[in-house]
């Protein structure tokens, strides 16, 4: 065989292979090792094997479309990284969802105080009032906080994020579920939730 016939060959087999489902990462930052993707066949979410291997934006060429681990390149910082595909074909809201409840904000958390309005008997949500509204915390990890006590902390925003008892100085991870909510949304909230 020729080497023109070898080349003819390897270029009609990799015309007969199915094309991989390259993207563009929407967002990876403040996520740990989640890259977010989408591509023309719907969002995708990796788990990378290691920290900051793509930012937000990047043009990301692998089977982003197929479960299961994988090597990806992104060809404007010549990076390589594995990652294992953990789910395809999201839509827009499912993967929007799954930022939040993922990822920091960026880099700018606009940080507000408040005062927890009600915690005891309420399982793990916490009612905060702030001077823009009520927040709607669900603790996700750290301790216990009590009414009158003031958290610090980015809870304008729907997502996860970190606040801080102004009380006894301990940390917690917390899920926002509502913010700016007016005082009868959050009494509903509350007769709701607690006992």
């Amino acid at each position: 065989m020729t080497i023109k016939a070898i080349f003819f060959a390897a270029c009609m087999a990799l015309a007969a292979s199915p094309a991989l489902a390259d993207g563009t990462v929407l967002r990876a930052k403040g996520c740990g090792g989640k890259v977010f993707v989408s591509s023309d066949r719907g969002y995708s979410v990796l788990s990378a094997t290691a920290l900051d291997v793509a930012d937000d934006g990047d043009r990301l060429v692998g089977a982003t479309d197929k479960i299961g681990y994988a090597w990806f390149y992104i060809p404007q910082s010549d990076r390589r990284f594995s990652a294992m595909v953990e789910e395809t074909g999201l839509s827009k809201s499912d993967v929007t969802g799954r930022i939040a409840a993922t990822c920091r904000t960026a880099a700018v958390e606009r940080q507000i105080s408040g005062l927890v309005e009600r915690s005891t008997g309420c399982g793990n949500k916490i009612f905060v009032n702030t001077v823009e509204g009520y927040a709607v915390l669900e603790r996700l990890a750290g301790g216990l906080v009590y009414p009158g006590d003031t958290l610090f902390g980015g809870f304008a925003r729907a997502g996860r994020t970190t606040v801080k008892d102004q009380q006894t100085g301990a940390e917690l991870v917390v899920f926002v579920d509502d913010f700016a909510l007016p005082k009868s949304a959050a009494q509903r909230k509350i007769t709701e939730t607690c006992r």
